[in-house]
């Protein structure tokens, strides 16, 4: 994910589904000399935006409850760069589509909408361990960690892109596999060793 932004300085950031709020404070801290017009972390929790103040609190930042299924409390193309890590694949099919249209709106006509869901190949494997449990509207639980059960989409990637191109966004994905570190602290994830554990959309605003 940080690879694929190459800069803050004068741009205005927004995070949806932050969660505990660390991945935007990192960004900051990797151009730590630059300085953004503005960082908004957001959460439809409470509790995680309190968390996020109170673990990983960055200078200037913004914290907002948001919940992207509904409408975003931003003009027209507020922002140069909205950030949603694990949370577009928590979302039905009709709350993603709501959820980039709002995403579209809010940024501006060069902006770039960075997102990464958990890789349909990596739940399509759980599946076939019988690893998943059905919520229903297209959407299972996944183990997580110390027994947490995560939600999960079971669209394939191709929904994700038609859904982005529906909405305005042209598209760049990449497939992320898991490191040793991860495969020995997470020794659950016993999948064979091709298969993606995120997708990671670099998506772009289009005319």
């Amino acid at each position: 994910m940080l690879a694929r932004i190459f800069g803050v300085e004068g741009r205005a950031i927004l995070e949806v589904g932050a969660g505990n709020g660390y991945f935007a404070p990192l960004l900051l801290r990797r151009f730590s000399g630059q300085r953004p017009a503005r960082v908004v972390i957001s959460d439809q929790s409470q509790t995680q935006l309190d968390i996020a103040q109170a673990e990983f609190r960055a200078e200037g930042v913004e914290y907002l409850r948001l919940d992207v299924r509904d409408a975003y409390p931003f003009p027209d193309a507020t922002f140069d760069l909205i950030l949603a890590i694990m949370l577009f694949n928590e979302l039905t099919a009709t709350e993603m589509r709501a959820a980039l249209g709002e995403a579209r709106r809010a940024l501006t006509p060069s902006g770039q909408l960075l997102m990464a869901v958990t890789h349909p190949d990596f739940v399509h494997a759980l599946g076939r361990k019988d690893a998943l449990t059905d919520f229903g509207h297209g959407l299972a639980a996944m183990p997580g960690a110390e027994g947490l059960r995560l939600p999960v989409s079971r669209r394939p990637k191709q929904v994700y892109l038609d859904a982005l191109r529906e909405r305005g966004f042209s598209a760049e994905a990449e497939d992320i596999f898991a490191d040793e570190r991860t495969r020995h602290e997470r020794p659950g994830l016993k999948l064979p060793r091709d298969t993606p554990l995120a997708l990671v959309l670099d998506c772009r605003a289009v005319s």
